[in-house]
């Protein structure tokens, strides 16, 4: 699978001390949510922290850069079961997470990154930090970019950033539920785009492997199961096309007791319909 490789440039950040001064930081911060959470800081993987520590950073990192309030905080990390001590245990874990993103910070100053927003807090991010707000401007990009050869290398770019289902191997409940799969669900989204488009340019094999991560993240997903099929019949791989309709039909009917629907059976009949010439 192919990877967009983040530079490791250092990026120069103007915050604000304690004091109101203004300073400068030298920012080589990479953080990463689409697929399983990863922090890095010149290149070296760093921890971040215990398990509910990492769950908030991998929440404020879902969020997108958008604030989010304590309180919503709190019911996305312990649902109803917040102890009474939850407001304090959320502002320790704040502070071990500035601490973790520059060593240097003082006790109880804010930082570069992680700032208090009314009730709440947000992330602050430079280009290129977060792989989720990458993953957007690229898809924004490829939206609205009249040129298609342009808008397929954006689509790539930003489907090549995924790694898994957003926030991969967190435990996180129901609440927070709705927003890891609001995640997923635009990667699924893009995928569809994304192929529709490279078939129509006749390059089909540069959405595959995004397509195959897709499929196995959504095994049930009918619109994604029809796109990989069609894309794979694009490349000239009829068989394996045919053998993946082959198993969404199974799963479907075993799992929902139904047949496949219009997107999946009108890409099967154009598979059998076609003949099989490979795309060079």
């Amino acid at each position: 699978m192919w990877r967009l490789a983040f530079s490791s440039d250092s990026t120069r950040v103007a915050t604000a001390g304690n004091d109101g001064s203004a300073r400068v930081v030298n920012s080589s911060l990479h953080l990463r949510i689409l697929g399983p959470l990863r922090l890095s800081r010149d290149g070296v993987e760093l921890d971040p922290g215990p398990r509910q520590q990492a769950y908030l950073l991998a929440l404020l990192l879902a969020r997108g850069g958008r604030p989010t309030s304590a309180s919503e905080l709190i019911e996305l990390i312990w649902d109803d079961g917040a102890p009474a001590s939850a407001t304090n245990v959320l502002q320790k874990y704040v502070g071990a997470l500035r601490r973790v993103f520059e060593p240097t910070v003082l006790p109880r100053e804010a930082g570069s990154y992680l700032h208090r927003h009314g009730n709440g807090y947000r992330l602050t991010t430079t280009r290129g930090m977060l792989d989720l707000i990458t993953f957007r401007e690229h898809i924004e990009t490829a939206r609205t970019r009249p040129d298609a050869n342009t808008a397929v290398d954006h689509y790539t770019a930003a489907l090549g950033l995924w790694h898994g289902p957003a926030g991969h191997g967190l435990t996180y409940g129901s609440a927070a539920m709705p927003l890891f799969t609001a995640l997923n669900g635009e990667f699924l989204d893009a995928c569809q785009a994304a192929a529709e488009l490279a078939i129509s340019l006749r390059q089909p094999h540069r959405v595959l492997p995004a397509l195959r991560l897709a499929s196995s993240m959504a095994p049930l997903h009918e619109p994604v199961q029809a796109s990989l099929v069609a894309t794979l019949a694009a490349a000239g791989q009829r068989a394996e096309a045919l053998a993946v309709f082959c198993a969404i039909r199974t799963r479907l009917a075993e799992d929902l007791g139904i047949e496949p629907g219009h997107a999946l059976r009108a890409a099967h009949q154009r598979v059998l319909r076609q003949t099989a010439v490979p795309v060079p």
